[in-house]
């Protein structure tokens, strides 16, 4: 059964649209990641600003120690969920390509099979 162009420039089509989808998909991604560790700068900035004046305050004995690790305990919690999140999205991301590799083999085994049958001799006629 042959397909009509037609179908076919449909098809191809559609998966042009899928590609131009995925590009803007990733496009949005890398912005909120480059805008999420801009802000995670900013933020450390401003938590390193507080702990260094309390560990300057706990060296002269104005305050304890745990002063300081409480002032820090902001940016660790931050980093510890962000962590966790880049964790969780590459696990995903692992399992997603290695769906992506096992549909890419099915597909280039259907295409071995597919030239295999189109280059046997046609039986029926025969």
């Amino acid at each position: 059964m042959a397909a009509s162009p037609n179908a076919s420039n449909e098809a191809w089509a559609m998966i042009e649209q899928e590609k131009r989808r995925d590009r803007f998909i990733r496009r949005v991604s890398v912005t909120a990641w480059t805008v999420t560790f801009l802000i995670l700068l900013v933020f450390t900035a401003m938590i390193g600003s507080s702990v260094l004046h309390m560990a300057k305050a706990a060296r002269v004995g104005a305050v304890s120690w745990s002063s300081v690790v409480g002032a820090a305990m902001p940016l660790i919690i931050v980093l510890g969920l962000l962590s966790l999140l880049v964790a969780t999205l590459s696990t995903i991301g692992i399992f997603l390509r290695l769906r992506t590799a096992s549909l890419t083999e099915i597909q280039l085994r259907l295409g071995a099979l597919e030239d295999m049958l189109s280059a046997r001799p046609d039986t029926k006629n025969a």
